[in-house]
């Protein structure tokens, strides 16, 4: 018999993102355009907005320095929030308990920096519908065990699927995080790379599934598992995420006086 240790899943939850911008390189010689790149969720904290300067073209992105100091308001429905700067890496959150994300609810988010205001919007869309899991338990083999059988994977424990309703074929991401602190890695070359609660993304997809893995995890443990449903924004800037060099455009955005 196969030595076994358990990742046990939540019952998979259903959320909602919304989406500010992205940054993208200018002209040589384009200064002072301050880079917006920011994320609502529904039922989470706002903690999701960077800003950077913006780059030359043919320069990484990554390289672009981060702005700490700019004036950043959101406002949901017409009541205002500041955001503050989480004091590095050019993020800004909300630290209060007043606000929250819900779906239909009407976002502006106020950038004021070099002399201008960058100005986006956005609106919650409605939740995933329907979604689920086939099961609530994954087995990870005890490896370096030796012995018949020993260090196997029996495909039926090592996967599960998440399905939601999706008849419109419209964008959606799953969102898997560990929920405990200190557990066992699932492989020992991954202890190396344990810093903070695993997390991970799935890239959007169509589809109205998704399969969770076993080897895409790092820990054993309890886990969480989020369907997000995307709004046009999102999905108008994922479907452009690449460029052709022959034909450059900026990617497509709803700010106003940024990028």
């Amino acid at each position: 018999m196969m030595n076994t240790k358990n990742i046990s899943f939540a019952v998979l939850t259903a959320a909602i993102v919304g989406t500010g911008c992205t940054d993208a390189p200018t002209e040589e010689g384009s200064v002072d355009i301050v880079v917006v790149e920011a994320y609502v969720f529904a039922g989470e904290p706002v903690d999701d907005v960077r800003l950077t300067e913006s780059v030359p073209l043919g320069t990484d992105p990554v390289e672009a320095p981060t702005i700490d100091d700019a004036q950043v308001v959101l406002i949901k429905n017409g009541v205002s929030y500041a955001l503050q700067s989480s004091g590095e890496d050019g993020y800004y959150e909300y630290s209060g308990a007043d606000l929250t994300v819900e779906t239909g609810d009407l976002f502006r988010l106020e950038v004021s920096y070099f002399g201008k205001v960058a100005v986006g919007e956005t609106v919650v869309p409605e939740p995933p519908v329907n979604v689920s899991i086939d099961g609530d338990t994954l087995f990870a083999p005890v490896f370096g065990t030796g012995g018949p059988g020993q260090g196997g994977f029996n495909p039926q424990n090592s996967q599960l699927a998440a399905t939601w309703d999706n008849p419109d074929e419209r964008l959606h991401f799953v969102g898997l995080e560990g929920l405990e602190e200190n557990t066992e890695a699932i492989l020992p070359d991954r202890l190396l790379e344990r810093i903070g609660r695993f997390r991970f993304t799935s890239e959007p997809t169509i589809d109205n599934f998704y399969i969770v893995r076993l080897l895409a995890l790092r820990d054993l443990g309890r886990h969480e598992a989020r369907v997000y449903r995307v709004n046009q924004e999102y999905a108008d800037l994922y479907e452009n995420r690449t460029q052709d060099s022959r034909d450059l455009n900026e990617p497509p955005s709803n700010i106003t006086d940024g990028l």
